[in-house]
């Protein structure tokens, strides 16, 4: 079983705009839709579209609650387990327009200590063979229950991936996680993709087994004891956005291990999925995805 946590999930509601958009003046979208939102979610939505089973752990509360569980209703393989607080899922708000996209995100609840309990009891009912994704960032305030309660499942067999802040991470390299997701995206500082796989490689030495990443947007690279390995994400100038693309390739790396792939075919297939996302809106589908995978490349780099 494939269990994905999502911590802060939100409800992301989306406007569109055909014209730039100028927050000091009104502006009026031509399109509105919701989503529900999370890195944790979105590697579930991805092995849901592969007709992989996931469960979804996290919290929800308020009267954002329902119209979320509502949303991932039509996600056949998706099997919600949230534990519900009292305080109100965040709405992020999303304004696309033909320039840039500008995000306006909210804070979240607060989580109890029987919140965390809740959650904690689920993962410690996982074991041998199961997956547990950490996906987005972790209160500060729960950062030491959470290591915990990680470090719990590693040692009772639960392969844990990590695509979370970096001060986490490094906590639990010395506990082997089996895969840790490094993304640009959390980097204040512009790297080449030289020091970006530096950085990954030096994960793999503190204790991950797999480390993923993804280059400027550009690029995706897997660290792991076969060596290192890229692939070109952007081949295409005609993508469509690149939101997402990293939960894909997470899950396109999962999906193929739990069957049995190699590392370095799980990070092709992983890649594929990244790249059907890069030209939907949206996630990738099943269809988009087996459309890219003749095409889809992986190099080993010294």
């Amino acid at each position: 079983m494939i269990c994905t946590c999502t911590l802060n999930p939100s409800l992301d509601y989306y406007m569109e705009f055909n014209e730039p958009v100028n927050l000091k003046e009104l502006n009026r979208s031509n399109l509105e839709y919701f989503v529900a939102g999370g890195k944790g979610i979105n590697v579930s939505i991805v092995l849901n579209n592969l007709q992989i089973p996931t469960r979804a752990f996290g919290f929800l509360g308020g009267f954002t609650r329902e119209f979320y569980i509502q949303l991932l209703q039509k996600y056949e393989f998706i099997r919600p387990n949230f534990t519900y607080v009292e305080g109100i899922t965040r709405i992020n708000v999303k304004l696309m327009d033909q320039g840039s996209d500008t995000e306006l995100n909210a804070q979240g609840p607060y989580i109890t200590n029987d919140d965390l309990q809740n959650l904690k009891d689920k993962v410690d009912r996982l074991g041998e063979k199961d997956y547990l994704v950490l996906g987005g960032s972790c209160q500060e305030y729960l950062q030491k229950d959470v290591k915990e309660m990680l470090v719990n499942a590693i040692e009772n067999d639960v392969r844990v991936v990590l695509d979370t802040k970096k001060d986490l991470i490094d906590q639990l390299l010395p506990y082997h996680p089996f895969l840790v997701k490094l993304s640009d995206e959390d980097k204040e500082e512009d790297l080449s993709q030289e020091q970006c796989i530096q950085q990954a490689k030096q994960l793999y030495e503190q204790g991950a087994q797999h480390v993923l990443g993804i280059y400027k947007k550009k690029e995706a690279f897997l660290v792991c004891k076969d060596g290192c390995f890229i692939c070109d994400l952007k081949k295409y100038p005609q993508t469509v956005s690149m939101v997402g693309v990293n939960d894909a390739l997470t899950a396109g790396f999962l999906m193929n291990f739990l069957r049995g792939g190699s590392a370095v075919d799980s990070f092709r297939f992983g890649a594929c999925c990244g790249i059907a996302t890069s030209f939907s809106k949206g996630l990738a589908t099943r269809e988009k995805i087996d459309a890219f995978y003749d095409e889809t490349d992986v190099v080993r780099i010294d």
